[in-house]
């Protein structure tokens, strides 16, 4: 009976890690991005904060392009690492909710022609929200050019 206990919950740990079908992303692959979300209530105080470099969802076409024409807006910054050179692209977005809820995902969204696309998705166990909390997503794109 041990042994099937013992096997039985070796299979759970084994999927756990798979649940979400996860893609990670690396400078051996030409691009890397992390996520860090920050939940803090109506008077400040950190709730929850949760980091990321692991996606259910990549749009890499897309993000390219979102990328694209973030870096031609300013001066983010290039370094070179091992004789290769890297764009560092940061860029952060607060949410003020007006209601109780729960977010079970972080999301990086555009806007082409009226449309909204979904960009790349960190999805996570969740957390509550109520009116007043406020979320601040902060993403990191590092891209080699």
């Amino acid at each position: 009976m041990k042994s099937i206990l013992a096997l039985a919950l070796l299979a759970a740990i084994s999927f756990t890690s798979f649940s979400y079908a996860q893609t990670q992303t690396s400078l051996e692959t030409g691009i890397f991005i992390s996520v860090q979300s920050e939940l803090r209530n109506s008077d400040g105080q950190l709730i929850t904060f949760l980091e990321s470099s692991k996606f259910t969802h990549l749009n890499l076409p897309f993000l390219y392009d979102f990328l694209d024409f973030e870096a031609s807006l300013g001066s983010d910054p290039v370094v070179s690492i091992d004789g290769k050179n890297y764009q560092l692209i940061q860029r952060t977005r607060t949410i003020t909710f007006d209601s109780d809820s729960v977010i079970g995902s972080t999301n990086l969204s555009d806007n082409l022609n009226g449309k909204e696309i979904l960009l790349a998705r960190f999805a996570h166990d969740g957390f509550l929200v109520v009116s007043g909390d406020t979320l601040k997503s902060t993403w990191t794109f590092v891209r080699l050019v």
